[in-house]
């Protein structure tokens, strides 16, 4: 790339940096701003809020989203990477997805998955 080039790209980039910028803070500068109870309250969906917004998080759904991230990693990205190199020996797929599944039986047996 020559010199003209890299200052043209330079230039789009700073001018969108500009206008992302004015987009964020001109509509700031021409409201007028008139807080009251109702606007500064929590929106519910028409209901009134109860109690505090901060919940205790359980981490059983935590492990369950890992545990179903890591297997459909496994479905969406070894077994399409295993099928496109032609493997005619599928042995490190399904050496992979059977370590997996010996890990969620592992786990099980120490009874972290009694939730479940």
């Amino acid at each position: 790339m020559t010199l003209v080039q890299n200052v043209a790209i330079l230039f789009f980039f700073a001018f969108a940096f500009v206008i992302g910028l004015l987009a964020e803070y001109i509509p700031n500068l021409l409201v007028r701003r008139r807080p009251t109870p109702e606007k500064l309250a929590p929106f519910e969906s028409g209901e009134d809020p109860v109690g505090g917004a901060r919940v205790r998080f359980k981490a059983h759904y935590y492990i369950f989203a890992v545990a179903f991230i890591t297997f459909d990693i496994v479905a969406v990205l070894a077994i399409p990477w295993a099928t496109s190199w032609n493997m005619v020996n599928w042995n490190p797929v399904l050496l992979l997805f059977v370590s997996m599944l010996i890990v969620v039986f592992y786990y099980s047996l120490k009874g972290d998955l009694e939730w479940v």
